[in-house]
């Protein structure tokens, strides 16, 4: 606006400036509805979140299965060894035995 000190605007003045807030309003408006429509709704949220819980409970059943294996293997193979150690000392114990019982009995 072009005024003077004291000096009312003119109707064509305020017309223009009318019609600037306006056209500044229509594009802040504008500007509002566009992030208003990046944002989820709180239904779209909650079902994500129970799709992101499901999932987080699948991995958690998963990795406690791994576990369980793992430990059943852990235990075969603690058998396995025991069983290996067994058949490896228990001949040479007897053989000792019978060696001693030979000994004593053939002096």
């Amino acid at each position: 606006m072009t005024e003077q000190p004291g000096q009312d605007p003119t109707p064509w003045e305020l017309l223009r400036a009318m019609q600037q807030m306006r056209d500044d309003l229509r594009a802040d408006f504008a500007a509002l509805g566009a992030r208003l429509a990046e944002m989820v709704t709180k239904i779209q949220y909650e079902a994500d979140r129970r799709t992101d819980e499901l999932r987080i409970k699948a991995v958690e059943d998963d990795i406690a299965q791994m576990q369980r294996q793992r430990d059943a293997e852990r235990e075969e193979a603690r058998g396995v060894r025991r069983l290996a150690l067994t058949a490896l000392v228990a001949p040479v114990l007897v053989g000792v035995i019978v060696a001693i019982v030979t000994g004593k009995l053939g002096l």
